[in-house]
């Protein structure tokens, strides 16, 4: 079988719906390639606002990114149009930069701001530059899946979650000929195992801090004390 890429997951995806490859068909056939894609890039933006939605907006944050201003500071715009979901971080700068809060836009806080969907307002209205920033983490949509797009969720095995939907997108347009209902419950399995798994991905991240102060975790637990 192959990888979990867009080659692998057009293989998968005209494997399981029994039509071999999907360049034999024809331009006017329902099962291209071409549309075959344009379903898997449905179906990723369907699973990326399902997991930022459901507990797993960190398995989606993108590295530090820099927002730039066109007013002189009053707003600052996210790259290339995106809309973050989920969460967002921002820093005056990219390495050891303060934290900026998000805040009402009357505080009175310096650092303040308040998110306008793709872009940011300083608190009040008031302008502020940066030396090199502000930087911001954050979950927006992944670039759509096309024939020079590849997928991007990480891990590459949860991305059975795209294939699923993409059969249940497909099936549901297929006049009857094929029925939904199976690839709807091999999603919800898929998104049931996948929510858990993130959900769990950072558990015990600070379990070594824990262990440093030189206390034993049952040293908390009042029943245990007397």
């Amino acid at each position: 079988m192959a990888t979990w890429n867009n080659a692998g997951l057009l293989e998968r995806f005209f494997m399981y719906l029994g039509r071999g490859n999907g360049g034999t068909f024809g331009p006017d056939e329902l099962w291209t390639e071409a549309r075959a894609l344009s379903w898997l890039a449905d179906a990723q933006e369907q699973v990326y606002t399902v997991l930022a939605s459901r507990g797993a907006a960190h398995a989606l944050v993108n590295a530090p990114v820099q927002l730039t201003t066109a007013d002189g500071g009053v707003t600052y715009t996210f790259p290339d149009g995106a809309y973050p979901f989920g969460m967002v971080e921002l820093y005056a700068q990219e390495s050891n930069g303060r934290p900026l809060v998000v805040s009402l836009f009357n505080d009175t806080q310096r650092d303040g701001f308040v998110i306008e969907g793709d872009r940011i307002r300083m608190a009040g209205g008031r302008a502020q530059t940066f030396a090199n920033g502000p930087y911001a983490r954050y979950v927006g949509m992944a670039p759509r899946i096309s024939a020079t797009q590849e997928v991007l969720l990480k891990p590459d095995s949860a991305r059975e979650l795209i294939l699923y939907r993409a059969l249940v997108l497909a099936a549901e347009v297929s006049n009857g000929e094929l029925d939904p209902a199976p690839w709807e419950r091999k999603y919800a399995d898929a998104e049931t195992r996948w929510l858990t798994t993130f959900a769990t991905q950072y558990a015990m991240q600070t379990q070594s801090a824990i262990d440093n102060t030189g206390r034993a975790w049952w040293q908390d637990i009042p029943a245990l004390n007397g």
